[in-house]
Parts: structure tokens; sequence; C-alpha cells
């Protein structure tokens, strides 16, 4: 392995780690306080957005509690795998490559998965939930 790679394979590390404590901390003051950052969405229009319900689905995971984490979210499962694919693919590039981002290969998933958010967005407000 070269010099380059082990470098940025250092740089990915320590982005991962102050990225989980910046998330471990965010998820401690949410505990504590009760107060998370709001939908703005939420806010304005009164309705769901694709995403309400994910920082309270993320406290259900630090619980283990993961049928609880899929109720506050039940699109929660697709966006956890394309957020860790995106993330995985990124990484990995990067590390091979010293170039940070997506290719173009990536936009039918890109926009596969926009589409799919969107109906759910719709769907949820439809149904409720």
């Amino acid at each position: 392995m070269n010099n380059e790679i082990k470098k940025r394979i250092k740089r990915v590390t320590l982005w991962v780690v102050l990225f989980v404590l910046a998330g471990l901390l965010y998820a401690l003051f949410v505990r504590l306080t009760g107060f998370g950052y709001p939908c703005f969405f939420h806010l304005i229009t009164g309705l769901n957005c694709p995403g309400c319900g994910i920082t309270r689905a993320a406290l259900k995971i630090l619980q283990l509690d993961f049928v609880g984490a899929v109720k506050q979210n039940a699109f929660l499962v697709p966006i956890v795998l394309y957020v860790g694919w995106i993330f995985f693919y990124t990484i990995r590039r990067y590390i091979k490559t010293g170039v940070f981002g997506l290719d173009s290969g990536c936009r039918v998933a890109d926009v596969i998965f926009v589409v799919l958010l969107l109906i759910w967005g719709v769907v949820r407000n439809i149904l409720g939930i």
C-alpha cells in the first residue's frame, strides 16, 4: 500500500470518527433536552416530509429498538441502505483514486431514490403515517 492511500485512509477514518461523534453528541443533546432540529417543511405546510421521524428513528436505533425505529419512518430501511451505499462507495472511490464524489454511473440510482422518496412523501401524507 502506498503512502498516498495510507494518508487517505487516515483522513477518512478521522472524518468518520468526527461524524459519528457529532451524531452521538446531537443524540445526547436531544435525549437530555427533548429539543431536536425541527422539520421546516412540516412547520410551514403541516405535512410530513419524506424524512420526518428520522431523528426519532435514530434514537430508537441507539436503544436497539429497530421495530420502533421503522415505526417512526417506514422508509427508514431504504434510506439507510441508500445512504450507506453512497457512503461506502464514495469512501472506496476516494481511497483508491483520491477523487471525492460519485461518478456519473450513480446518477440512475440517485434518480430512482429521489423518485421513491417523493412517492413516499405523498403516500405517507395521504395515508396519515
